[in-house]
């Protein structure tokens, strides 16, 4: 959640802000007989502008202490879904770790109308080019995410070969956001590797940059296609067992929608080496399904990948299936984990007896690693 609201102020001031503002929405409810749902142009002129000011860039003289979110801006209010928004105007600041400034409107406010007003809030953004927040759905352990973020993951790894080879791994990754549409990716990974019988070798791995580009996104329905291209560079030594020893190009097409409680993540990405003798070309096809248990970002996300990696080289097929469950750490869900084993389950040999994967994730735009 872009950070709103953080900070304090007197408990009695919060009050009688919070009951005047309520009695506002109850008389411009009496002057709305008529209708059964206020609009949100009314709650917001009635609730919400005495703050955040008419045109959403904040009142100058709102006597908040704090810094006001700018509904203006179309980073703030399109990065992500209604989930924690709602959340936010219904039960107030504190409920995601933010201001008690910012109250609650839980029994002056019904589910339609503040339905009403944060689409009213996000039409502050005028520009149609930005993807709508619900369209940023949770991240998977393999099957790279569509919508662009800015975030920081850390991303353990555990493999045991079938030959009695082990390999460990943790790759550090910083996302940027690049204007409306695009992100900016710098990997570096850290590896070791286990020959059995053999010496253990540990290094630098090889790095990759990359860059995702938004290509289409809907509203209704709600479908966002983006393109990748991953450039991995030979920073990892091939001889020890830390790296391919050259550069491999990684084009990719990701989707993604919702149907019902189901999420469906899609990618179709391609390995191309340009030294083939040393790694091999392949195709992989993902996909990912999860249902959250709620909108909330820090909700559990239980969720199934199926991935089939075509190796165009060597002419052998893997099928691998991997379960896994995603969980927000913090109130705003913008420190979140996810868990999973990765399993063969077709091809003409399994390639490894064990794959673990995990990640932790800290979306730094919304909040400090402790708040």
């Amino acid at each position: 959640m872009t950070k709103l609201f953080v900070g304090s102020r007197s408990t009695l001031l919060r009050h009688v802000v919070a009951a005047l503002l309520g009695a506002v929405l109850v008389c411009g409810r009496s002057r709305s007989a008529a209708a059964d749902v206020l609009t949100g142009a009314e709650i917001y002129a009635g609730a919400c502008a005495s703050c955040h000011g008419l045109d959403g860039r904040g009142a100058a003289d709102s006597g908040v202490r704090v810094p006001l979110p700018d509904f203006s801006d179309c980073r703030i209010v399109t990065a992500e879904n209604d989930g924690n928004w709602l959340y936010l105007i219904e039960h107030g600041g504190p409920g995601l770790g933010l201001s008690p400034q910012m109250p609650s409107f839980s029994g002056v406010l019904s589910r339609d109308e503040m339905v009403a007003v944060l689409n009213y809030i996000r039409a502050f953004c005028t520009d149609p080019i930005w993807p709508h927040g619900n369209l940023n759905f949770r991240r998977a352990l393999i099957t790279t995410k569509a919508f662009p973020e800015d975030e920081f993951l850390i991303k353990p790894e555990f493999e045991k070969g079938r030959n009695g080879a082990k390999d460990w791994g943790v790759e550090f990754s910083f996302e940027r956001r690049v204007g409306a549409r695009g992100q900016l990716e710098l990997s570096a990974p850290l590896r070791a590797h286990d020959q059995a019988g053999g010496a253990t070798t540990a290094g630098f791995g090889d790095a990759t940059i990359a860059y995702k580009h938004v290509l289409l996104a809907t509203r209704e329905p709600g479908v966002i296609v983006a393109a990748a291209l991953d450039v991995i560079l030979p920073t990892g030594d091939q001889d020890r067992h830390l790296g391919d020893g050259t550069v491999t190009l990684g084009p990719s097409l990701l989707a993604a929608t919702r149907i019902g409680p189901l999420v469906l993540q899609g990618q179709l990405r391609g390995d191309a080496p340009i030294d083939e003798g040393r790694a091999d070309r392949a195709i992989r096809y993902r996909l990912a399904a999860s249902v959250p248990l709620s909108e909330e970002k820090r909700a559990w996300v239980p969720s199934l990948e199926l991935e089939v990696e075509q190796n165009v080289t060597a002419s052998t097929e893997h099928v691998f299936l991997t379960p896994q469950i995603y969980r927000g750490l913090s109130l705003r869900g913008h420190i979140a984990v996810g868990v999973g084993a990765q399993i063969p389950v077709g091809g003409k040999s399994d390639p490894f007896d064990v794959r673990a994967l995990a990640f932790f994730l800290w979306e730094y735009s919304d909040g400090g690693l402790w708040w």
